[in-house]
């Protein structure tokens, strides 16, 4: 701990930043069989959480005191997350989180919208009454969220729950990863979701109504992916002219 509270301060990371470090590595060890997969679950949750932004340089040191490990694992975790695109390694500038350019938002949500609407087709006839109630529980409870963050992840469970009942197993973990590759700038940018509100989604799915449901679908995605471009734009104008 104090190893990594002292790597932290090399790094400039503040003292209440390495306190939700440590909680999450807190949450994380004793979870896997393995020292690889633990460090690559912390990583992945910082980065996806917030914790480490888009751009910011890794302090292997600090990440490795953090979880009490070597930097051999810490190397390895990074390889395989920048496969999943979420780091970029650089040859002479170590590694960094990765920062996505708008014409690669507005990819992934055109690829959201293929995949999701597909989901949504393949879930419709599996919808029961029951399955309809949770599913109004969580849109209203993911309206009345005062935080972002606790908003977002009623968000994330509610399309899990719906688009589990299409039985397509690799389209769900596909579409699960692009939207979790734009989740952290959701947060980060404070991006709202506002076409319509999700109980809206719900009338035309307990109508029925999937033509209906698959347009809300896809003008809310589109809405999003014009925003959050917009935003990167604005935050970073480099990136607009990339």
């Amino acid at each position: 701990m104090a190893k990594a509270k002292a790597a932290a301060a090399d790094n400039g990371q503040s003292a209440a930043g390495q306190e939700v470090l440590d909680r999450l590595a807190q949450s994380v060890r004793g979870t896997f069989q393995t020292v690889e997969d633990m460090t690559q679950s912390f990583i992945r949750e910082a980065i996806l959480q917030g914790h480490f932004p888009p751009g910011q340089r890794l302090n292997l040191d600090n990440i490795a005191a953090t979880l009490g490990v070597s930097r051999m694992p810490v190397r390895a975790s990074l390889r395989q997350l920048e496969g999943e695109g979420l780091v970029r390694i650089h040859a002479h500038r170590g590694v960094t989180v990765s920062v996505l350019l708008p014409d690669e938002i507005a990819e992934i949500y055109e690829l959201r919208i293929l995949l999701e609407t597909y989901l949504l087709e393949r879930a419709m006839p599996h919808l029961t009454e029951d399955i309809l109630r949770d599913l109004r529980r969580s849109a209203e409870a993911m309206e009345a969220a005062a935080d972002l963050a606790d908003g977002l992840e009623i968000r994330k469970d509610f399309y899990e729950k719906l688009y589990a009942l299409a039985e397509r197993p690799r389209a769900l973990a596909e579409a699960k990863h692009l939207r979790g590759s734009v989740g952290r700038y959701l947060l980060l940018l404070r991006v709202t979701e506002e076409h319509g509100g999700h109980p809206g989604l719900l009338s035309h799915l307990e109508k029925g109504d999937l033509e209906g449901g698959k347009k809300w679908l896809t003008d809310h995605l589109s809405h999003v992916s014009e925003e959050l471009q917009k935003l990167v734009s604005e935050n970073d104008p480099a990136a607009a002219a990339r």
